[in-house]
């Protein structure tokens, strides 16, 4: 069993379509507490998280014929499990838009429609009301991370604090967002401001 770490994630995917459950078992051991853990980390279920995983990787291989990958499996698998999290808030709205599609028309999109725009309005300003209401640092810090794109560092030497503390404030500052989440009226923007949050 020692061996089976140093077989490619690509060698894998090769016997697992050709039948073999062995390759996904070992697959599973070496990406399944990865997953596990950023699933927990944004819906704080743990029974959610572990229902979550195992579909995940049933998904992989009913779907494994079909399946191509550069080099390792983390990148399809983080994907799959971020549709998971996506799917898991937007089943407690009214929402008729599918998450999915929504997240290729964030990627793909040249030209706004006046009805995006007037949603992306609406996000911002929901954004910017409620991260005024956070304390000093974490304000700062959230929004030096989300609004002008600073890295954890670079946020560190502005601010003068240490980098595990901004990671911290960072953290906590989404937390508390998510929490918020249930004030958003518009169902369609409370899946535009997921998507902002986990991205």
């Amino acid at each position: 069993m020692s061996n089976s770490r140093l077989i490619p994630d690509a060698e894998l995917l090769r016997r697992m379509q050709g039948n073999n459950q062995q390759a996904l078992l070992l697959l599973m051991k070496r990406y399944d507490k990865k997953i596990l853990r950023y699933i927990y980390g944004k819906t704080r279920s743990t029974e959610a998280s572990e229902e979550f995983v195992q579909d995940i990787f049933l998904s992989l291989w009913n779907n494994r014929a079909g399946i191509v990958i550069a080099d390792s499996f983390e990148p399809y698998l983080f994907k799959a499990a971020k549709f998971k999290v996506i799917d898991h808030y937007s089943a407690n709205t009214r929402a008729i838009v599918n998450a999915r599609e929504l997240i290729d028309e964030e990627e793909t999109m040249v030209t706004v429609s006046p009805e995006d725009a007037v949603i992306e309005s609406e996000l911002n300003d929901w954004l910017m009301s409620e991260i005024e209401k956070m304390p000093g640092n974490m304000r700062d810090a959230f929004s030096l991370s989300r609004v002008d794109q600073l890295s954890v560092k670079e946020i560190a030497n502005r601010l003068s604090l240490s980098e595990q503390t901004v990671k911290n404030n960072i953290s906590i500052a989404i937390k508390r967002l998510y929490f918020r989440f249930q004030r958003i009226e518009n169902p369609l923007l409370l899946l535009i401001a997921i998507m902002t949050l986990i991205s």
